[in-house]
């Protein structure tokens, strides 16, 4: 497999590093077995217990963000095959580790106000069933990000700059960023949530960014390599990019 030889972690002086996708051998293919890029037995591979929402994993409704009125995009047919999708993707993948969460962002309006990134009944996947896990998931359900253009950039966290820039963004450590530009991250740290990648979605029908996948680790990897081409081989599985 191919390897990241010239990519550099995010430092809080330099935002989102380009991840040259084109540079990745596309070797993954429904049927594969999903092969280390370093010594080991691929049995030990992780696959995420895959949620529709989070109705699936907790008997009772999260409550929306206060404050905030957020249209219900299930009438969007569009958006609900979108979402369908991101389940076939999430099914698709397998991590180093078990300590894993990958979430789904996508856009929302909110009444009157502006246009958002909610995480809040979109498809999610953990490597595991844990309090550390299932309580950062919560927590991300009460964050909105604004991604309208005229929202200043170094406001924005890491989903919302993936969205506005369709570029992916990486840390070996979300220590790395600062509270603002990373909002969750003491949160994440608590939960050892260290290692993050944030990679654009893109329908390729319409060449549209139609949301971010977001993946925190609990290991400090130098590459991420292997997680990027499991992504973006079950991306284009599902016609996605």
């Amino acid at each position: 497999m191919g390897s990241f030889l010239n990519l550099q972690s995010f430092k809080s002086s330099d935002e989102g590093k380009i991840l040259d996708f084109d540079s990745i051998p596309d070797t993954l293919t429904k049927n594969d077995k999903p092969e280390l890029p370093f010594s080991g037995d691929s049995r030990y591979l992780t696959r995420l217990c895959v949620f529709e929402n989070e109705e699936q994993l907790s008997p009772s409704r999260l409550a929306q963000p206060s404050g905030f009125e957020l249209r219900d995009d299930n009438i969007n047919p569009h958006k609900k095959i979108i979402q369908d999708k991101i389940i076939a993707v999430l099914k698709l993948l397998t991590f180093r580790e078990q300590h894993v969460i990958v979430q789904f962002w996508s856009p929302a309006d909110v009444v009157g106000k502006h246009q958002v990134l909610t995480t809040m009944d979109r498809p999610f996947g953990l490597g595991e069933i844990t309090e550390q896990l299932t309580s950062y998931r919560k927590e991300s359900q009460h964050n909105l990000y604004v991604v309208d253009n005229d929202h200043e950039e170094e406001e924005l966290s890491p989903p919302a700059r993936v969205f506005r820039r369709r570029l992916p963004e990486w840390t070996l450590d979300v220590a790395n960023y600062s509270p603002k530009q990373f909002p969750q991250k003491e949160s994440a740290i608590r939960r050892d949530l260290h290692g993050y990648v944030a990679l654009p979605v893109v329908d390729l029908s319409t060449s549209s960014c139609v949301g971010v996948l977001e993946i925190l680790t609990s290991s400090k990897y130098i590459s991420y390599a292997y997680e990027i081409q499991q992504v973006q081989s079950a991306l284009k599985v599902s016609s996605l990019l």
